[in-house]
């Protein structure tokens, strides 16, 4: 029983050590693997040297190599072989060349597209036969400069007071996709970006910033892409104080103010139109009533009628006479 434990004990260490010197493999692989990709930058329109894993004595030594640059979903880029130029993709044609010593590939102008990974692969003739004596994979990362961020206020014509005012930055043409930051007042501030656009193009980039104009304000818009920013400056002064505006009275004063005006005018036609019309009616009865007289006038009257008009008698006497 002592044999079979010990035998289990030694079975079982030689499976730890069998482990252990497997992760130390995979370790070390893994290790090589990513230590053959190299990572490059190059801006769109400028030129990029992608190298390869081996270097000859001098060129008249490509004659016994085979040399494949492509892309990491196995597109040929170019290839070489036996000296010779053999094969250039059409995205890459004019734009690709290969060193013929050091095996290096350069591309100019640097498009948008040729953001990728590339690889290169060497062969090499021993005893009547190719056989791959290297390969690296190379990462190209593409970038394209924003314009400078344009920087502007949507301030109404007669603002005052602590009015809101909306800000925007803006700016084009660039690649990969930004992000905005900005300071206000030496302050980070967070700005309002709209969704980015395609992954393969250029992007355009809008950014908002609602603000309370309180006080003096100085604001940095800056986008930043991969390892590159680019940023501008803006200031806006604080509104003038808003001039006190004559207090307006309440709704329900004003109405009832109106029907009190209305009631009193309608009195006021009332009254008036009864004075005409009593004021014509006195008229129309004294027009058709006889004047009255006085007796003693009458009586007076009379008798001076009676003096003034002689008696028969006397015009009698004085027409004989």
């Amino acid at each position: 029983m002592v044999c079979a434990i010990g035998a289990e004990l030694m079975w079982s260490g030689l499976a730890l050590k069998n482990w252990f010197w497997q992760g130390l493999f995979v370790l070390h692989f893994t290790s090589l693997v990513f230590a053959q990709e190299k990572m490059h930058k190059a801006k769109v329109g400028d030129s990029i040297l992608l190298p390869c894993c081996h270097e000859l004595p001098n060129s008249n030594y490509l004659i016994n190599y085979r040399v494949y640059w492509q892309t990491k979903s196995s597109d040929v880029v170019m290839a070489y072989s036996e000296g010779k130029l053999v094969m250039t993709n059409a995205m890459y044609m004019n734009r690709t060349k290969m060193d013929p010593k050091t095996l290096t590939m350069s591309i100019f102008p640097v498009k948008l597209s040729d953001d990728n990974k590339y690889e290169c692969i060497v062969q090499e003739l021993e005893n009547g036969a190719y056989k791959r004596a290297c390969d690296v994979t190379v990462v190209l990362v593409v970038v394209a400069d924003f314009s400078k961020p344009v920087i502007s206020a949507d301030v109404p014509k007669d603002a005052c007071g602590s009015t809101e005012v909306m800000v925007n930055c803006s700016s084009h043409g660039g690649f990969p996709e930004p992000r905005v930051s900005g300071i206000l007042n030496n302050m980070s501030v967070d700005w309002q970006t709209k969704p980015p656009g395609s992954e393969n193009s250029l992007y355009n980039v809008t950014a908002k910033l609602q603000l309370n104009l309180t006080e003096d304000i100085f604001l940095t818009c800056t986008i930043e892409y991969d390892d590159f920013k680019v940023s501008s400056n803006y200031s806006l002064k604080k509104l003038k104080e808003c001039s006190p505006s004559p207090r307006l009275l309440p709704q329900g004063v004003i109405i009832a103010s109106s029907l009190v005006l209305i009631c009193i005018f309608l009195v006021a036609i009332a009254l008036l139109l009864k004075y005409f019309w009593c004021h014509g009616c006195e008229q129309l009865r004294c027009s058709h009533s006889p004047v009255p007289q006085d007796p003693g006038v009458g009586t007076e009257i009379k008798g001076v009628v009676r003096d003034d008009i002689p008696s028969p008698e006397a015009t009698l006497e004085e027409v004989t006479f």
